[in-house]
Order: structure tokens, then sequence, then C-alpha cells
């Protein structure tokens, strides 16, 4: 029940596109210059799997991931 947030930043030129996937299914996109942050309120064993930010524009993509485990 306590709430999580994570965070991801990118830099680039062009501006990146951040966005956040839970299982493959996107959670939030926006172009920010200071980073995307997603605030789960309310953690629960439902929220439990593999979060990914991915930055991406014309020049590539990364990513990074990260599993939450909720007991």
């Amino acid at each position: 029940g306590s709430p999580v947030e994570l965070g991801c930043e990118a830099e680039g030129h062009p501006l990146p596109l951040l966005s956040w996937f839970r299982e493959g299914s996107v959670l939030k996109e926006e172009p920010v210059s200071t980073g995307l942050k997603l605030v789960l309120p309310r953690v629960q064993p439902d929220d439990t799997g593999t979060y990914s930010c991915v930055a991406e524009n014309r020049h590539g993509r990364h990513n990074r991931s990260l599993h939450l485990s909720v007991a």
C-alpha cells in the first residue's frame, strides 16, 4: 500500500521521447528534457513485474529495465 516512484532521465538532440512500459504495455510517455517519473501511489502484489524506461529519438533508442516485487 506504499507509494513507489520510478525515475528515468535521458539527454539528446532532438529531445528524446521517454516512455515507461510494464510487460510491453505503455504506461506513460512524454517528450521531456528533465526526466519522466512513474508514480505508483499504492503498490499491491498485482504491480509486481518488469518495468522499462525507453528513450528514443531519430538517432536511436536506449532502455533500462527493473523488476519490481511486491509482497
